[in-house]
């Protein structure tokens, strides 16, 4: 029983903690409440803690890490994570890898490490942590894609590093049971051979299981339709799939979240209630904050400061390395993927992405877990260097990160376009309460006049939102002029996708296809540096590759007596961009 009640007050004592750096944030708003939580355990670190508060690996990666993938994939855009899958992927698989490659390189000579001792370096500290940047994110309403990317390419990241961590620790764990050289254990060939299968069955093996358990899940919660009932589902379904693929050596990270993105998807959304959603949305809410409120606080109060002192000329030496290994990374990937993507990455972001690498909880998860299988100098060298690498980028790179974004000039929501996500959102909203008072008619739950009563209210308020809308529009061009390109944006995607998709057919020559392609990516290009409009549509001075063929056989599209006939009558209506 004082086992429990010591736990209990140790957990109590961290909460009065967050409470009061929470009443300061709250107060102070340019004080994230994460950086909040850090110097605040740093400050308790240095002046002594009155209670013993430890930090374990398996308390982050099975109890704190597992929710905050949750929340996270049942909260994710996907439809834009989808549309990013591979960007995303391969900065989290390659790029990951990549950076890994140059810490193991560069690590052995400057901080005197063997290539297994380098490469479990790398593996462990670059993995991403973007609480604190997505939270600027959220402050200075960053474009989507870009949050997206972040989010992403933490989420994916955690769980490739991991699979490579591991596979080096089991060969460190046997090297140092049967007291043989890690040399000359294994070669590294095998080692590398070996990460690339674990890597392999980490994301085929763990999206296989999670999406199983997100469609599982998904049908007994709309069989059920009970809130609490399917809070309970959704926590089964979290730590359950973590857990399994856990044992059985797999990716647990990469199960969670597959189960989650399915659970949050559009499709299984319609099949639950909308109080259910809300409810299951809302508790992994809390939990998500909750682990990162326990997480923050206590690594700022187990940073290990004789540490720091003694191998700070490593620890400023590893800040720039890490930065180096992903920088080095970013540039040349994306730039490589641009080719290829149909909506290239910007420059401004992949500023961004570089200056996104925070690294915290999956890093000390990983290094406390060296530091509980091993001792002596090696452990004690990497804990100063993650710790170290760890309080630099969150004190450093999340609050300067709004000064960054500034900086590459990638434009904010202003306060008018935050109000028509605001006014868009809420129609939205109404739109979908009006359906589910038809259904609930069509289905006799509600009588006729209950039902008349609520959709006469909704209806007055979607038209005063549909008025404002038109509103805000006419009152600031700029809003109307950013809809208009972004509608034109998601056209042309589709444009494209059909395309393709003519030519997989066999519809169409795979040659002609391409021609075909290329007009379209010109005018996303047109688009995405923000130089179309309604007025000129097109690239002045160019001619599709379908408009040329016509010249060819000399038909003037514009004169052609077909096309006249189709055009309608009245010239006073809407007509068709010439393309």
């Amino acid at each position: 029983m004082a086992g429990v009640e010591e736990q209990l007050i140790t957990v109590l004592y961290l909460f009065v903690i967050a409470a009061g750096v929470g009443i300061v944030t709250s107060r102070y708003t340019k004080l994230q409440y994460t950086t909040g939580l850090l110097l605040a355990g740093l400050l308790i670190s240095i002046i002594g803690s009155p209670i013993e508060v430890e930090l374990t690996s398996d308390l982050i990666l099975l109890a704190l890490l597992p929710a905050l993938i949750f929340n996270d994939a049942i909260n994710i855009d996907v439809r834009a994570f989808r549309e990013n899958i591979v960007p995303i992927l391969a900065l989290a698989v390659i790029g990951l890898l990549a950076s890994i490659a140059i810490i193991a390189v560069v690590g052995q000579a400057v901080f005197g490490f063997s290539l297994a001792v380098a490469i479990i370096f790398g593996a462990i500290i670059m993995p991403t942590d973007p609480v604190s940047v997505l939270a600027v994110f959220e402050d200075l309403g960053v474009p989507e894609r870009l949050n997206t990317l972040v989010e992403g390419e933490s989420l994916l990241n955690d769980g490739v590093s991991i699979v490579v961590y591991s596979s080096i620790l089991a060969v460190f764990i046997q090297a140092e049971s049967t007291g043989v050289e890690v040399s000359n254990l294994v070669t590294p060939v095998e080692l590398f051979a070996d990460i690339g299968v674990g890597i392999f069955v980490a994301l085929v093996g763990g999206a296989l299981v999670g999406g199983a358990a997100g469609y599982g899940a998904t049908q007994l919660i709309s069989r059920v339709d009970d809130d609490l009932t399917a809070v309970v589902l959704s926590f089964i379904v979290a730590y359950g799939v973590y857990l399994f693929l856990d044992l059985l050596g797999s990716s647990g990270v990469i199960g969670t979240l597959t189960a989650g993105i399915f659970l949050g998807s559009d499709p299984s959304r319609a099949e639950i209630s909308p109080e259910t959603n809300f409810s299951v949305e809302a508790i992994w809410g809390y939990a998500a904050f909750i682990a990162n409120t326990f997480i923050f606080v206590v690594l700022g109060i187990i940073t290990p400061f004789d540490l720091l002192v003694e191998y700070a000329p490593q620890i400023v030496a590893a800040i720039v390395l890490v930065f180096f290994a992903r920088a080095v990374v970013i540039y040349p990937l994306v730039g490589a993927l641009n080719r290829w993507l149909t909506t290239p990455i910007s420059r401004a972001y992949q500023h961004v992405l570089s200056w996104s690498g925070i690294h915290a909880s999956v890093s000390i998860a990983l290094v406390l877990g060296v530091a509980e299988s091993f001792s002596g100098p090696i452990t004690e060298q990497l804990s100063a260097l993650v710790f170290g690498v760890a309080a630099f980028t969150l004190l450093v790179n999340g609050p300067t990160m709004g000064r960054v974004i500034d900086r590459v000039g990638i434009s904010k929501q202003r306060p008018p376009q935050r109000l028509f996500e605001a006014l868009i959102g809420r129609l939205h909203g109404v739109n979908a309460a009006l359906e589910s008072a038809e259904k609930l008619l069509e289905h006799d739950e509600i009588p006729t006049s209950v039902f008349e009563d609520i959709t006469t209210i909704y209806e007055e308020e979607q038209r005063e939102l549909e008025v404002a809308i038109e509103s805000l529009l006419e009152n600031h061009p700029d809003i109307r002029d950013h809809e208009e390109r972004l509608g034109q944006h998601r056209i042309l995607i589709a444009e494209y996708q059909a395309i393709s998709e003519t030519i997989q057919r066999g519809e169409i020559s795979r040659d002609v296809g391409e021609l075909l392609l290329e007009d379209v990516k010109a005018e996303l290009e047109r688009v995405l540096s923000d130089e179309w409009t309604l007025q000129e549509p097109t690239i002045p001075g160019y001619s599709p590759y379908w408009r040329q063929q016509l010249e060819k056989v000399g038909i003037d599209s514009d004169n052609n007596d077909i096309l006249r006939s189709s055009r309608s009558d009245d010239d006073s209506g809407p007509r068709r961009r010439r393309r």
